[in-house]
C-alpha cells in the first residue's frame, strides 16, 4: 500500500440549484463533509453490508467504463493523479497532467465553474475492490492489465467517502473571469499530512 496525492474535479453550478457552488465546495472542508460517492448522496443512509454489496469488480468496471448509465448510483470515485503515455514508434513518453484531468472534467471544456479538489487518498498495490478504505490504481497496467480508452486520464479510484482531514484544499475555477487561473482557494485547517502513515508493523 502507498499514498497517492490526487485531484478531484467536481462540476460546478451557479445557478444555486443542486449543483456545486463556490459556498457548497468550501462546506465540504469546512463542515467536515469530505467528497461523498454519488451512490451515498442517492441512498442517504449506508450500513456496512450495503458498502459491502455494492463494492463488486463489476461495478468498479462499469464506473470506469459505463458511467453514463452507472454514474448516478456509483459508490466509486474519480480521482486524477497523472498519466503517462509511451509512444513505441517515436520512443517518447507523453506525461499527461492530473491538473489539466481535474480541470477538463470539472469546467465541461472550460464552458463552466468547477472545483478542484486536493487531496490523498491510501492506495493499493493489487486489486482490492472489497477493502472499502483503499483506492484502485485503476491507470497502473502493472495491476489492471485490461486495456481501457480511458487510462490516459490517469485515475486513482477512490470508495464510498473521502474524508476531509484528507483534503489538503479547495479551487474554485470559473473560465468566465478570462484568466487561467482559480479565482477562490480555500485551505483546509484540518487537513492531516499522510506523512503520519507508514507501513504495516506485525503484532508482537
Amino acid at each position: 500500500m502507498y499514498i497517492q496525492k490526487c485531484v478531484k474535479g467536481i462540476v460546478g453550478d451557479t445557478s444555486g440549484s443542486s449543483g456545486l457552488t463556490q459556498s457548497k465546495a468550501q462546506e465540504i472542508i469546512d463542515q467536515d463533509h469530505g467528497i461523498m460517492s454519488n451512490w451515498w448522496r442517492k441512498e442517504h443512509q449506508i450500513t456496512p453490508p450495503m458498502i459491502a454489496d455494492v463494492l463488486t469488480r463489476q461495478n468498479l468496471d462499469r464506473h470506469l467504463h459505463d458511467y453514463e448509465n452507472f454514474g448516478d448510483e456509483t459508490p466509486f470515485i474519480s480521482l486524477a493523479s497523472g498519466s503517462v503515455e509511451r509512444n513505441t514508434i517515436l520512443q517518447r513518453n507523453f506525461a499527461y497532467s492530473a491538473i489539466d484531468t481535474a480541470l477538463q472534467f470539472a469546467t465541461d471544456d472550460w464552458t463552466r465553474p468547477g472545483a478542484l479538489f486536493f487531496c490523498w487518498v491510501a492506495t493499493s498495490n493489487y486489486p482490492a475492490v472489497e477493502v472499502s478504505n483503499v483506492a484502485e490504481a485503476v491507470r497502473d497496467l502493472n495491476i489492471y492489465q485490461r486495456w481501457s480508452p480511458y487510462q490516459l486520464e490517469g485515475e486513482i479510484t477512490a470508495k464510498v467517502h473521502i474524508p476531509s482531514n484528507q483534503i489538503e484544499r479547495v479551487e474554485w475555477w470559473d473560465p468566465s473571469h478570462g484568466h487561467w487561473g482559480p479565482q477562490h482557494t480555500w485551505s483546509n485547517p484540518k487537513y492531516v499530512e499522510p506523512d503520519v502513515l507508514s507501513n504495516i508493523r506485525e503484532l508482537f
